[in-house]
């Protein structure tokens, strides 16, 4: 029984379609290897799903601190300002109500909260999805490891080129402080390890680069199977 569950689980691997994709030499821009991706870690994206997570994370940063006078808040207008009738005016109760000049804000914005939950496997696809668009958009790229002695723009800048790849977030495999610092100064390039990393960021640049740690790292999280070469 055992070996025939072996032969199953053989012969299922062997069904397996691959995408294959190169990993770049970031400092000469040559291909060096491959990794072998399980295609359906690339199926077409839920483009919903990835609506859905810009508006729960933008909404997520709004810090919700607006705020407008109401009446009470106002100061002054305590009395009324002419009597009820016989004066040929119109009736007034205090000089603070919203259409007078210097008067309180009707129906304005106060403090909220604008956040919302959000379930993990929507987070989950959404990440997926992301990924999976900028492979579809060719704009997906993977580079080997980037390590810099020291930090120096000249140098991001030439990977930049090495790659063909701007504007872009990088995604490294650890926190690399070098690597950061080099790229902070280029715009529209963001540096970010690929723990913090989130769909958004993915979805912010035309490009998305990854270290190859880094990209494994994650597709570990989602068990896909991969072949490196």
């Amino acid at each position: 029984m055992g070996q025939l569950s072996s032969e199953v689980a053989e012969k299922e691997k062997k069904d397996i379609s691959f995408v294959v994709l190169d990993v770049l030499n970031p400092i000469s821009g040559e291909k060096e290897g491959e990794i072998h991706v399980s295609e359906s870690f690339f199926d077409k994206p839920n483009k919903h799903v990835l609506w859905y997570y810009v508006r729960w994370y933008l909404a997520s940063q709004r810090t919700g601190t607006h705020d407008t006078k109401t009446r009470s808040d106002v100061r002054g207008g305590g009395r009324k300002p002419w009597p009820q009738k016989h004066t040929g005016r119109a009736r007034q109760g205090s000089i603070r109500n919203p259409h007078w000049v210097g008067g309180a804000v009707a129906h304005g914005p106060h403090p909220r909260d604008y956040s919302y939950k959000m379930n993990k496997k929507e987070k989950k696809e959404a990440m997926r999805s992301a990924i999976s668009e900028k492979f579809h958009e060719k704009k997906l790229k993977i580079v080997s490891e980037i390590i810099l002695e020291e930090p120096k723009t000249k140098k991001a800048l030439e990977i930049i080129r090495n790659i063909d790849a701007y504007p872009l977030t990088l995604i490294t495999s650890s926190s690399k402080k070098n690597v950061w610092l080099s790229f902070r100064n280029i715009p529209l390039t963001d540096v970010i390890p690929v723990d913090e990393v989130n769909p958004y960021q993915i979805l912010l640049r035309d490009f998305v680069v990854f270290e190859k740690q880094a990209i494994l790292k994650i597709l570990q999280r989602y068990g896909v199977e991969v072949v490196e070469k």
